[in-house]
């Protein structure tokens, strides 16, 4: 594992200390698993968007009866 340095807010850093209080966990611990998290989560979205791009690209997209009823199916009017 390797170590860095950043700059974080005083009142993050309070909320972090409480969450890692809270946890019984370290600092540190609270940081990486935020950090994994995000890093998660923004990958899965960048994938997503990429595999849309790639349907639209591909003219895979759907009809507009097709998105009306779906969005009917939920009770939203999509008109």
């Amino acid at each position: 594992m390797k170590s860095t340095t950043i700059r974080i807010e005083d009142e993050t850093l309070d909320r972090i200390d409480s969450m890692a209080k809270s946890l019984s966990r370290s600092r540190s611990w609270i940081i990486n698993q935020a950090i994994e998290r995000f890093l998660s989560n923004e990958e899965w979205f960048v994938r997503e968007v990429e595999a849309g791009l790639d349907e639209a690209r591909k003219g895979d997209l759907a009809a507009p009866e097709e998105v009306t009823a779906r969005f009917g199916k939920w009770g939203v009017n999509a008109d």
